[in-house]
């Protein structure tokens, strides 16, 4: 059994996470319009690779790497809520 308080900085880290990831993602894939498709795959695996080698250490390092079900909820979560967030600029920037 984890402590609550290790519960609560995972569900934090894996909001975060999911929302930095959103944006990373968008950002990565304006930059890689201009390739083939093999090297836009090759370069998306590498990134997705990272981008999960990057979120196992920081369970690892909140939590021992545990990981529950709710990261992945909280990940989905706080990719969603980017995309909640840009759509409220782009229409507050059209009025």
């Amino acid at each position: 059994m984890i402590s609550l308080t290790i519960q609560f900085k995972l569900i934090i880290f894996s909001f975060i996470f999911g929302f930095l990831f959103s944006a990373l993602l968008e950002w990565f894939n304006s930059k890689i319009n201009k390739f083939k498709v093999y090297t836009k795959f090759g370069l998306s695996f590498i990134l997705i690779a990272f981008m999960t080698y990057i979120y196992f250490l920081g369970i690892q390092k909140i939590g021992n790497a545990i990981f529950h079900i709710y990261s992945i909820l909280t990940i989905i979560c706080g990719y969603a809520f980017y995309d909640i967030i840009i759509k409220i600029i782009a229409n507050n920037k059209k009025k």
